[in-house]
């Protein structure tokens, strides 16, 4: 049994901002609990920020990677640069750097049939410039996903998902890939390339 975290409790949240924040909030923790607690109990009350730290070394292992806001912007400013087929081996390539069996698809909502550990995703990727996805490019997608009894589909696009779209995505399994994912692949690729 998998248990899920609330998106919107404190510990997921100091998981999505920067790491340095929850050192901040377990030093504020301690000092509150010396200045304020009876002897007996100062220990234990400055334990408590014990999780704090914790949630701070997760922060920071996730984040060791992770592309500057300034770097995301100029990778996009290059995906939105390219053509289909330049689009598509980056693609291509950063799947394969991720340890996926990748095999492309010529016609259909599908533009890849992914594979990792026998799980089969569908990736439509050619939507990558398009200003907005709304629901029904994920409802044909989803419909493929049934008929070649894949496990999952992922859409990318640089735009904007329209609320019909995010809501679907939340019902199904359907992972919204926006210009922070599209970033990372071409920085996967552009690295795969050099090595």
């Amino acid at each position: 049994m998998k248990l899920k975290m609330s998106e919107k409790s404190l510990f997921a949240t100091l998981l999505r901002a920067p790491w340095w924040v929850s050192f901040v909030v377990m030093l504020a923790v301690a000092l509150a609990a010396g200045a304020l607690l009876p002897d007996a109990y100062k220990t234990a009350g400055m334990l408590g920020g014990f999780p704090f730290l914790v949630i701070g070394v997760m922060a920071a292992w996730r984040q060791r990677n992770a592309l500057s806001t300034e770097r995301i912007d100029a990778l996009t400013a290059q995906a939105r640069a390219m053509a289909w087929r330049e689009f598509a081996a980056v693609v291509e390539t950063a799947l394969r750097k991720q340890g996926f069996e990748v095999r492309p698809l010529n016609n259909g909502p599908a533009d890849f049939e992914i594979e990792k550990n026998g799980r089969i995703t569908l990736v439509s990727a050619k939507r990558w410039k398009a200003a907005s996805v709304g629901a029904e490019p994920l409802r044909e997608l989803l419909a493929t996903v049934e008929s070649q009894e894949a496990f999952s589909c992922s859409c990318m696009s640089l735009g904007a998902f329209s609320p019909a779209a995010v809501a679907l995505a939340r019902q199904h399994p359907i992972q919204l890939l926006g210009s922070v994912e599209i970033a990372q692949l071409v920085h996967d690729a552009g690295q795969a390339n050099k090595a």
